[in-house]
């Protein structure tokens, strides 16, 4: 079947269209809705109750899931997804989320119980204070202030007695309580806070080990549960269980064609219609989508037959067109990490910038020219969302702009000893107040500052011993590659 040039156009407009800010938090205004649900099998693991710790990279879904599982109706929808899981038969409580309000506990709760100078005793009552809460709301309705549960929380017999009780009043009605953490990476500006605080929750959660109706989870960016400077004894068990948040190829174009099928415009999804049924592939509901039983969420082969339709198959036209690769396989092979990990807000960015790339073209919805654009907004994207968590990203990144990759280390620790950038960020983090990325700051020179963005998947060493950079990064960055994609 030959479809129209407007057929293209109004699928293109549909992922334009696309909410190019994908960001949620676990509560407050910016809660992911009933329609933003997309579930990967890969994903039931992190959902399920039992899974204490929950591992992702920022862009990686954490405080979706967290605000999925914290709503009635979008955890319901979560249980209709993941059957097997319980959900449908579990409260769900905050225990931390960055931010306040009637919903929420935030870093100033947690700064007034837990001020600069105390100990991990301090830091471990507070925690115990707020799974306190979290019961002592789910199932009393009431939520009491944490001043008036630090006393419980601190004698650890009224604790246990108290949650003993909670504990069997969940058993007889067949219910679970999940406590979610979310967005701890917010909880400190030192390193030595972070620690301490991140070794009194990871203590609590080991502790609650003794209760079956009672549940932690906790979301944690991988930086913070990998810190080898935290020495709580039991946390190489709590890390072998760790859950982590992949997203695999199969799953991104799930989400794309997803979107694109749920289009609410008329012509766009009628449009997308035709183009599934002249391959052949059936039309995908809003209740097969969530379920997983639409075969273009599967199979990488309709997948990547669809793609082809939608952008032609290779990333070049003519005889020699396919040495610059498949259109299927680029967008995420260039959008990956040094973990070789893509976020959907990374892939959605780059899609949805090459459907607004240049003229629309009569005979597909994007060009191989609008992926490449893709590429550069979404690199764009990703290191200002990155230098939201980490402020001195753009910092280290600058005096690199204009070096070809893959590099001596020498040449690289050379830019950075030229633009003296470990002593001016170390004097940023002290006057603006954030997390330098060194944990012992005396000490820190160049070579511990490629460590540290090793760490978090922005450069990597190759086997000859020369360090590169993702694409991801270094499109942004302005860093040159042999071949590769030009910065803007």
């Amino acid at each position: 079947m030959n479809l129209a040039a407007k057929d293209f156009h109004a699928i293109r407009s549909a992922i334009a269209e696309i909410p190019a800010d994908v960001s949620n938090d676990a509560v407050g205004a910016y809660v992911p809705k009933l329609a933003d649900i997309y579930a990967p099998e890969t994903h039931a693991a992190a959902l399920d109750p039992s899974t204490p710790i929950v591992v992702g990279s920022r862009g990686a879904g954490k405080s979706f899931w967290s605000g999925v599982l914290g709503q009635e109706l979008t955890r319901q929808a979560a249980a209709k997804a993941y059957p097997r899981l319980g959900l449908e038969k579990t409260f769900v409580e905050f225990g931390f989320t960055g931010v306040g309000g009637p919903e929420g506990i935030g870093v100033d709760a947690l700064n007034g119980y837990v001020p600069h100078n105390a100990d991990i005793e301090v830091a471990r009552t507070f925690w115990w204070a707020t799974i306190l809460r979290a019961v002592e709301h789910a199932l009393n309705g009431v939520k009491p202030k944490l001043s008036k549960l630090m006393d419980v929380a601190r004698d650890w017999e009224t604790r246990e007695e108290t949650l003993f009780e909670h504990e069997k009043m969940l058993r007889k009605s067949d219910r679970k309580l999940l406590i979610v953490f979310d967005a701890l990476d917010t909880m400190a500006t030192s390193w030595s806070r972070r620690r301490m605080l991140t070794e009194a929750l990871l203590e609590v959660v080991w502790g609650m080990r003794a209760y079956r109706g009672i549940k932690p989870k906790l979301f944690l960016r991988p930086d913070q549960i990998d810190d080898d400077g935290l020495r709580f004894v039991e946390l190489p068990k709590l890390r072998t269980g760790a859950v982590r948040l992949n997203w695999t190829r199969r799953d991104l174009y799930g989400l794309l064609f997803s979107r694109v099928a749920r289009s609410t415009e008329p012509s766009a999804s009628q449009a997308f219609r035709k183009i599934l049924k002249s391959e052949g592939i059936p039309t995908g509901t809003a209740d097969a989508i969530l379920t997983r039983r639409w075969p273009l969420l599967l199979d990488e082969e309709l997948q990547a037959r669809l793609m082809e339709r939608l952008a032609g198959a290779y990333m070049a036209d003519g005889p020699y067109g396919y040495k610059k690769g498949k259109t299927y396989d680029w967008p995420v092979v260039h959008l990956a990490d040094a973990f070789d990990e893509v976020t959907p807000r990374s892939f959605l960015g780059l899609m949805i910038s090459a459907a607004k790339f240049g003229p629309a073209p009569d005979d597909r919805a994007v060009t191989p020219d609008g992926i490449r654009h893709g590429l550069r907004a979404a690199s764009k994207t990703r290191v200002d969302q990155l230098h939201q968590e980490f402020p001195w990203i753009k910092g280290v990144l600058a005096p690199l702009s204009g070096l070809l990759l893959p590099q001596d280390e020498k040449e690289v620790f050379r830019a950075w000893r030229v633009a003296h950038t470990v002593q001016e960020l170390l004097t940023d983090a002290g006057i603006n107040n954030y997390l330098p990325p060194f944990p012992t700051e005396a000490k820190s020179n160049e070579r511990d500052l490629f460590q540290a963005l090793e760490r978090i998947g922005v450069m990597f060493r190759r086997r000859d011993e020369r360090v590169d950079m993702p694409d991801l990064f270094r499109v942004a960055a302005k860093l040159l590659k042999k071949g590769g994609t030009a910065p803007v």
